[in-house]
C-alpha cells in the first residue's frame, strides 16, 4: 500500500485532536475503526508478553483476529527497531490502566 497521500498531504497536516478524530470517523466505518482500535491493542499485549490465546479472550476476537496482527508485529521492519511508536503504545497502556 502506498501511504504517501495519507502521510504527507493529511495525517502529518491534522495536528488537532478533534479535526483527527472528524477525519477518521470520515475516513473509516465504525466496524473498520474497531478493527483498528483491536489491532493497536493486540501491540500492546504482545508487548506485554501476553500468548496469542490470552490476547483472543481478552479482546473478544477470534484466534485469526490475533494472528492476522502478531504476524504484522513480527515481521513489519517497524518493530525491529527502536522506535517511538513502540514506547507510545507502552504509555497509552499505562496512562489507561493508572
Amino acid at each position: 500500500m502506498n501511504t504517501e497521500t495519507l502521510l504527507n498531504i493529511i495525517l502529518l497536516e491534522i495536528n488537532d485532536k478533534k479535526q483527527m478524530d472528524l477525519f477518521l470517523k470520515a475516513l473509516f466505518t465504525n466496524k473498520e475503526l474497531k478493527e483498528l482500535e483491536n489491532r493497536i491493542k493486540i501491540f500492546q499485549l504482545l508487548l506485554k508478553g501476553k500468548k496469542h490465546r490470552d490476547i483472543s479472550e481478552i479482546l473478544n476476537v477470534g484466534i485469526a483476529t490475533v494472528t492476522r496482527g502478531a504476524n504484522t508485529f513480527e515481521t513489519e521492519k517497524i518493530f525491529e527497531e527502536k522506535l517511538q511508536i513502540l514506547e507510545t503504545l507502552r504509555l497509552y497502556k499505562n496512562k489507561k490502566n493508572a
